[in-house]
């Protein structure tokens, strides 16, 4: 028997047990049946070729050749089939018709004439069908419907209105495709060029993921089918290299002892064939995994740097990333404890279609992370047992295996969930090790964060307060044209000036009245709507086109009231070309109106506020709020910026808006400095990126 017409009767077998297997799976499906058909033709096309590599009879090539090409033809058309029905294609049954109809006249194009196949080659590994005419136009044909194919199942996989199952299956779907495109590569050998075709390799390949996609979906991300189809395809190269290679020679040299060829090909196999396995999956590991047995050091480094992060967002976000780039789990999720409601919400996640997860303080994971203190797990991890089913049920929705509790205080402020490893590979104790500290650090991190938070808007609410005279001031002058307008009106009946007035007369000056007082009412709901945007805590950050001149005009509406009580005077100097930046519109109002109220409390009596803002050099836009009041000492500018210091002495101030400020204006990509000089003032420089639509 030929050695080289192994292979195609491998994959025909394959490809049979494979398609008998799904079909006997589920026979009412008709996503079964359509892949059994799938491997039907792959039967057909092989096992063609497997008797075509072993016969010596032109007549019969000849027929095989032209069997063999039915299945090939029938193939693509298949995949087409079932890649409508199963993305629900509105034109499916148009489209079947078409693309069956383009197939029988390729098929009939086969057997009765010679303009698709003419002849064949013949090369060392046996007969091989020779392309004509209307072979170009059917690699067309395959090329656009496996185009087609990508297209759907990519659209599929992004509708939102898809079913979760659907979505994931259609990604594996995408990659079969694409696997299976390279089959094609076995075209160049029907126009004479002598390379033994490997096409089986990469459709056995796609059978499997499709086989996978369809009866075990969730078990696999489609990076592991790829690193364990390059291993399978690099070892099987390998083997049969090795074979065909070693059969050659041997058959040159010692003149075709099968036996001693296929012995030295035993043993050259068994000694290389475990290493190449694990080359290839170091390979793989590092192209698909990048780094993997880095990933300890770098969340070290990572630890070091998380505990200075002051802002939870910054903090959870940046915690996620790592996890994702280091550990590549499947899926990841950190949960953060809400006080008010007692339960423990998903702040954000990676790879969780479900972003409303919600775990109350007496659900079983919860009390078993509060209990124990140590890390959930489904498996059992080198001496941690395995949680019961009941919790695993939970990680479950999750789609986690490991669970870390973030405890604080001997409090459960939070947990981080972490799902399978894109690596397929188990989590060991020393990756809890790395993680236990990891999440340690973050309990903190995330502590320190929400202390910021609170202590912001405790800021944000004192600041409120120091306004209460202005604010009531500037609500009280139209209140009292109202009541001052009302009062004439009534008075002037009382005292009988309307008698000779006319009807009309008397409509139109309550008209007027009336006017005034929507006008008034107006004014007044701008204020408190002003205040009330301004005192409400933001829940997330929303980076939008902002009109800096608006947002400094919608501080001045809140603190300007209390400026003008201290005769304190504002100049603004805001140019008419000035571009708008990317930024969250209530931090930068959070951030103007800390810098002029700062700038208010650091003027003795009468003074004047500069508010400049001008297009800067590279693309900035540079922001100055200068102050005429006594300066910051030399000794304290190194200090200006940190957590409760404060240069406005005992119960002055809680030391918090400049520390507030820098973090939103980083936050936000942009940098402040500063400039002082004693008894002349200080003046806060913001620059900000200019923002692009």
């Amino acid at each position: 028997m030929n050695p080289y017409s192994f292979p195609p009767l491998i994959c025909s077998i394959v490809a049979a047990l494979l398609g008998l297997f799904i079909y006997f799976k589920n026979r009412k499906s008709f996503f079964n049946i359509t892949f059994a058909l799938l491997c039907l033709t792959t039967l057909c096309w092989q096992f063609s070729w497997f008797i075509l590599f072993n016969t010596t009879q032109e007549k019969l090539a000849s027929i095989l050749v032209k069997i063999g090409y039915t299945g090939i033809i029938f193939m693509p058309i298949s995949i087409f089939h079932f890649c409508i029905e199963f993305t629900e294609f509105i034109y499916k049954k148009i489209t079947v018709y078409i693309i069956y109809s383009i197939g029988m006249f390729f098929l009939a194009a086969l057997w009765l004439t010679r303009f698709f196949i003419n002849g064949y080659y013949k090369y060392s590994w046996g007969y091989y069908p020779r392309a004509n005419i209307l072979h170009i136009p059917y690699m067309i044909f395959l090329a656009t419907l496996v185009f087609l194919c990508c297209y759907l199942f990519l659209r599929n996989s992004r509708d939102t209105e898809v079913p979760f199952l659907k979505r994931l299956q259609s990604k594996y779907l995408i990659g079969a495709c694409i696997i299976w495109t390279l089959s094609g590569s076995d075209f160049i050998v029907n126009y004479g060029i002598a390379f033994y075709p490997i096409g089986f390799i990469f459709v056995i390949i796609s059978l499997f993921i499709i086989a996978y996609a369809i009866i075990r979906y969730h078990l696999m991300d489609i990076e592991v089918l790829v690193k364990k189809s390059l291993v399978f395809a690099g070892t099987f190269i390998f083997a049969f290299g090795i074979f065909v290679t070693i059969t050659l020679l041997v058959s040159s040299f010692i003149g075709g002892n099968k036996i001693v060829s296929l012995a030295v090909s035993a043993l050259i196999i068994t000694i290389f064939l475990r290493p190449l396995e694990t080359w290839l999956v170091d390979s793989t590991d590092k192209f698909l995994f990048q780094k993997k047995y880095a990933y300890k050091e770098i969340i070290k480094t990572f630890i070091d740097e998380i505990i200075t992060k002051l802002n939870l967002d910054e903090v959870i976000n940046s915690t996620l990333k790592l996890l994702d780039e280091t550990l590549h789990p499947y899926a990841s999720g950190i949960f953060i404890l809400n006080k008010v409601d007692d339960k423990y919400q998903l702040y954000n996640s990676l790879g969780l279609e479900d972003k409303n997860i919600i775990f109350a303080s007496d659900s079983r994971l919860v009390v078993f992370l509060k209990q124990f203190h140590n890390p959930a797990v489904i498996k059992q991890i080198d001496g941690i047992i395995g949680v019961n089913p009941e919790i695993s049920s939970e990680m479950s929705k999750l789609k986690a295996v490991l669970v870390l509790p973030l405890m604080l205080h001997d409090d459960l402020i939070g947990f981080i969930s972490l799902g399978r490893k894109k690596s397929d590979e188990e989590y060991t104790k020393d990756d809890l090790d790395v993680l236990q500290d990891l999440a340690r650090t973050e309990s903190v991190a995330v502590g320190n964060a929400q202390l910021m938070q609170e202590a912001a808007q405790a800021e944000r609410s004192a600041a409120i307060g120091t306004m209460a005279a202005g604010i009531y001031h500037e609500i009280g002058n139209p209140l009292n044209i109202i009541n001052t307008k009302i009062q004439v009106f009534l008075t002037g009946i009382e005292r009988g000036f309307y008698k000779d007035k006319t009807r009309e007369e008397i409509v139109q000056e309550c008209g007027n009245i009336l006017h005034e007082t929507l006008n008034q009412t107006n004014r007044i709901a701008d204020i408190t709507r002003r205040l009330s945007n301004f005192a409400k805590p933001s829940k997330e950050f929303k980076p939008q086109l902002v009109n800096i001149s608006e947002e400094i005009d919608e501080a001045l509406a809140v603190v300007g009231h209390d400026l003008e009580l201290e005769r304190i005077k504002i100049n603004k100097q805001i140019s008419a070309e000035l571009p708008q930046i990317l930024a969250d519109r209530r931090e930068m109002q959070q951030i103007f109106f800390n810098l002029i109220r700062n700038a208010g409390q650091a003027i003795e009596g009468a003074g004047v506020i500069t508010i400049r803002a001008l297009p800067s050099v590279d693309a900035k836009v540079r922001i100055e709020v200068e102050d005429s009041g006594k300066g910051i000492p030399e000794d304290k500018k190194s200090r200006i910026f940190e957590p409760f210091f404060t240069t406005k002495g005992l119960n002055k101030g809680t030391g918090l808006g400049l520390s507030i400020v820098r973090q939103l204006v980083w936050r936000n990509k942009g940098e402040i400095t500063f400039r002082s000089q004693a008894e002349v003032g200080t003046t806060f420089i913001l620059e900000f990126p200019k923002g692009v639509k």
